[in-house]
């Protein structure tokens, strides 16, 4: 890709930035020589730099408006940058008012305080080429001042905190201490300059870090030409992680698909991909490239033909997601068969639905009132019976579930007729209800209304509650329906802190209740007798 901006908006930032590299060529000469006037001349031109900021972000939302471009990433990275550009002027200014206060500028001199300057004078200049030339690597650069400046600043600190110790030119040694902060400041404001730029030449948002385990990830699979490689989000994970396909554009070639986020789950993730692989190889995407720095981590991973589950009862594929249902109906009995073990799995579904109770009530607020319309019960107390009768159960068995066994985590290729499985960092021997359940509410918490999305939901949900309950019979499991009662309730209410539209929340919300109660009134019997009313949780057709 390439930072695509309309002329006017063009022209506004290489104005800006000729301004903001005159204030800092001003300012590098107030640290050679003195001047009462030169200082004055900083101090008193920050409505210029504003300005300039301001005429940057108006030509944006005009060119947006017009729609004379389609790369509104450009706009935004051109906004950012002009932010950050005033924020430099900004800081000179300071910086300027600081030296007023130096008795001596034998210290600047010391510490290389010029220095400093030309490095951050420079990346400027590098900004300015890259308006025209659009190189990652030049955009990396500009970046790495910083690294340059904190050291700078940490050396700085530690002389002058030595220095401060014998209590002379006190005042003089807090102005230059407070002057290599403004230059360290300058460096962060080249970093997020940085940042924005690499953003749009490789399509997506992305930080210091990443792209530099990006950079080494993928140059480890041979490939360095980057100004050809563009990435584009392809999802999106719930804590806020993206995962992108890389593609060459030279070719239109899928690389891999880039996987990044917290280290403890980066490792979790690859650490099910390996294992599922050996169990049943190619089920997961291969790992191509992996690397991690400080407490971030980053996986390349095979870029898998076919579409999710939730695509095709999205897009309206029938035949296609009828022959998915088939081949899973196949598939995971034999991969709970092949990987049960002897010992006991305790789901405990109420707890995990207590430990996201507070963020579902942030959200909607309205739900212990809901309740009346359904049980006599306040939500706490219907809970605390749920729990009772939740801590009493056990699968007598457990095997290797997903973990996160949604819809769109499920990749069904059609032409080679293969499932295949993505986002396994919560993979684990546990009871296999807890898959099944997730599954069966992430149909049913799609916003599908009309009639014919109706059957087609119901049709899956249905298709995984029949593949759950043969493999119970199979394997003599007594308390399969109670517990999928539970996980159902659990997975229906949890889901509604991710529903803003209040009607789909409370639908789901009531159905989640009205199981609830519904084992709740069970209590005393013995729960093997226990029968789900499946179809109640099911979608009402008229």
């Amino acid at each position: 890709m390439n930072l695509a901006l309309p002329s006017e908006v063009k022209t506004q930032l290489v104005f800006l930035l000729a301004e903001v590299r005159t204030q800092l060529q001003n300012l590098m000469t107030l640290v050679e020589t003195p001047s009462t006037a030169l200082m004055k001349s900083i101090t008193e031109r920050s409505g210029h730099s504003y300005n300039l900021k301001q005429r940057v972000h108006a030509r944006c939302l005009k060119a947006f408006q017009e729609k004379q471009s389609l790369d509104a990433q450009s706009l935004k990275a051109a906004g950012d940058i002009a932010d950050e550009l005033e924020r430099i002027a900004s800081l000179c200014r300071d910086a300027a008012r600081e030296l007023q206060q130096l008795n001596t500028h034998k210290m600047l001199t010391k510490h290389k305080y010029s220095k400093q300057l030309e490095r951050i004078e420079t990346a400027l200049k590098q900004v300015e080429g890259i308006l025209s030339s659009n190189d990652t690597q030049d955009a990396l650069r500009i970046g790495q001042v910083k690294q340059k400046l904190a050291h700078f600043y940490k050396k700085t600190l530690n002389a002058h905190l030595k220095a401060l110790k014998r209590k002379k030119e006190t005042e003089s040694l807090i102005s230059s201490l407070f002057l290599a902060r403004y230059f360290l400041e300058m460096g962060e404001s080249l970093v997020n300059i940085s940042e924005s730029l690499i953003a749009v030449l490789l399509g997506q948002p992305m930080n210091m870090k990443q792209f530099l385990s990006l950079q080494a990830m993928v140059s480890r699979l041979g490939h360095q030409a980057w100004d050809s490689l563009s990435l584009e989000t392809i999802a999106e994970t719930r804590s806020g992680s993206a995962i992108s396909a890389i593609t060459n554009e030279e070719d239109d070639h899928f690389i891999g698909v880039l996987k990044e986020g917290e280290l403890r789950k980066v490792q979790e993730e690859r650490r099910g991909l390996q294992r599922w692989n050996s169990l049943f190889p190619g089920i997961a995407p291969q790992i191509l490239s992996h690397h991690h720095q400080g407490s971030s981590g980053a996986l390349i991973i095979e870029h898998l033909p076919g579409k999710t589950l939730e695509q095709m009862l999205l897009q309206d594929s029938a035949e296609e997601l009828k022959r998915g249902l088939e081949k899973m109906s196949q598939m995971l009995p034999r991969i709970w068969v092949s990987t049960r073990r002897k010992e006991k799995a305790f789901p405990l579904f109420i707890q995990q639905l207590k430990k996201r109770l507070p963020a579902i009530l942030n959200i909607h607020s309205s739900f212990n009132e809901q309740l009346k319309a359904h049980t006599p019960f306040s939500l706490k107390a219907l809970l605390s019976k749920a729990e009772q009768i939740d801590n009493q159960l056990s699968c007598p068995f457990s095997v290797y579930i997903h973990g996160d066994f949604n819809l769109d985590n499920i990749l069904y290729d059609d032409t080679h007729k293969q499932i295949r499985f993505i986002d396994l960092h919560r993979s684990r021997h546990m009871d296999y209800v807890q898959d099944v359940t997730v599954f069966i509410v992430s149909a049913l918490r799609l916003p599908l209304f009309d009639e014919m999305s109706k059957v087609r939901v119901n049709e899956t949900a249905a298709s995984m509650f029949s593949i759950a309950q043969q493999f119970a019979q199979e394997q003599n499991d007594p308390t399969f329906e109670v517990r999928m009662a539970l996980g159902l309730a659990r997975s229906l209410i949890t889901s509604t802190r991710f529903i803003l539209d209040a009607t789909h929340a409370n639908y789901l919300f009531d159905k989640g209740i009205v199981l609830l109660n519904h084992i709740v009134q069970h209590d005393g019997a013995p729960l093997h007798q226990y029968r789900l009313p499946f179809k109640d949780v099911l979608h009402e057709q008229s």
